[in-house]
């Protein structure tokens, strides 16, 4: 059976009490069911350095090593990133929170999951980005990695996604080179530099071959 781990960030997330925060929440357990109250329980950890914690409204529960666990109560049902997720059939395995912006990981068997994650998240959150794509094989015994996406730079990523939401990438093509261009705001050479460039750091880590080697684009 082969399955598919999806790593996912979003940017400033509209509904999210631990996304205020100006530090780094290394994990977020989170319970899912509310209670009589309509209330879900939510803990997080932090590294004692992290002042901020103190004020946040929340309890300290436990402590360990220099971390210290809090949790605390929100409203159920608030369209938060997770409850989204989970909304597709997906349950949420890992959750951080890194300076106001949630990285979550979820298992799926399809990259069309995938995709309708994403495209729920964008219709009420911005900045959503999948960071990582993991494939299982058993055949092979370990993980492979689909694509990380973390070869692209934040101009590539933008270029892709506008090209790809405008159908840029269709066939028969729904937008030209041109139109894209004008919706980036930017020439028309500028945008297929950009985008060739963004194609081959993508098929060099996708490929695994020796151009995976050589140094990547910074376009």
């Amino acid at each position: 059976m082969t399955g598919i781990c999806a790593e996912i960030r979003v940017d400033g997330p509209a509904v999210c009490q631990l996304a205020d925060a100006s530090g780094t929440v290394s994990s977020v357990s989170r319970g899912t069911r509310a209670d009589d109250e309509g209330t879900v329980t939510e803990e997080f950890t932090v590294s004692d350095d992290e002042q901020w914690a103190e004020e946040f409204e929340a309890e300290p529960i436990f402590s360990y090593d220099d971390r210290t666990v809090y949790r605390f109560s929100r409203a159920a049902d608030q369209d938060c990133v997770c409850e989204l997720v989970e909304q597709t059939g997906c349950t949420v395995r890992g959750i951080q929170v890194v300076d106001g912006s949630v990285v979550l990981t979820f298992l799926t068997t399809d990259l069309t999951t995938v995709r309708d994650v994403i495209a729920d998240l964008r219709d009420t959150h911005e900045g959503v980005r999948i960071r990582r794509l993991t494939r299982s094989d058993d055949d092979q015994g370990d993980d492979s990695t689909i694509v990380d996406l973390n070869v692209l730079t934040a101009r590539q990523r933008e270029v892709l996604d506008t090209a790809y939401e405008m159908g840029y990438f269709e066939y028969p093509k729904e937008a030209t080179a041109s139109e894209v261009a004008d919706a980036l705001d930017v020439a028309t050479p500028t945008f297929t530099e950009h985008l060739a460039a963004a194609q081959h750091n993508l098929l060099a880590e996708l490929l695994d071959t020796e151009q995976s080697q050589l140094p990547r684009s910074g376009v």
